[in-house]
């Protein structure tokens, strides 16, 4: 199935990345847009390059750019512009599931209708208490909540690491029907050591 012209592009040329001593790309070019997954070894730097194209790390040289139909992201509006779910990130472990959503509204659209947070968050069978908070989560509820705030928020791209860790098998089947929703809407990029239960149906692949 072709890719549709209209959706978010990245594109690195002549790329390097390096953390550390380890280089994970060197003069690399390639592009990724629609359905795609990142696959490598582990430690072979995936997360590295998610963390790229996030906008939160910057390339030792060379070029990565981001593109929506002819219009090229400035820097500044990279964050904004995608949704992110990785297990490097988290919310304050004091807050509630109800501030949780506040607080990211505060930075972040919501995708309409049944692709909101509030929806998918209750598609997703996520049952907490309106006054536990997060620290008091299972790792399990805390990966649902991730995913359906990514999932939810009207972007340009969305970026998951790994993302059915931690779900059990209910999890895992919602978390793959959304996926192939979502996918058809929105560039959708997952590093993933297994194809067939994460990534997108039809994805390109960018190996490490």
């Amino acid at each position: 199935m072709a890719t549709s012209p209209d959706l978010a592009q990245f594109r690195a040329n002549q790329l390097t990345l390096k953390r550390g001593s380890r280089v994970i790309w060197e003069n690399a070019t390639w592009s990724l847009q629609g359905p795609c997954a990142i696959l490598g070894a582990n430690g072979s730097g995936k997360s590295s390059t998610l963390a790229l194209l996030a906008g939160q790390v910057s390339p030792d040289d060379g070029q990565l750019t981001f593109q929506v139909g002819q219009n090229t992201i400035a820097p500044e509006s990279w964050m904004t512009s995608v949704s992110l779910s990785a297990p490097w990130m988290d919310f304050p472990k004091y807050l509630t599931l109800r501030e949780i959503v506040d607080f990211h509204g505060i930075f972040k659209l919501e995708r309409p209708g049944h692709l909101g947070w509030n929806a998918l968050l209750e598609s997703s069978g996520l049952d907490v208490g309106i006054d536990v908070t997060l620290g008091q989560w299972s790792s399990g509820q805390r990966q649902r909540l991730a995913l359906a705030l990514a999932f939810g928020t009207q972007t340009h791209a969305l970026l998951l690491d790994e993302p059915t860790s931690n779900l059990d098998n209910d999890g895992i089947s919602w978390f793959q029907h959304i996926l192939e929703e979502i996918s058809l809407q929105t560039t959708t990029i997952v590093v993933t050591n297994d194809v067939a239960k994460e990534a997108p149906k039809a994805a390109s692949l960018l190996e490490i």
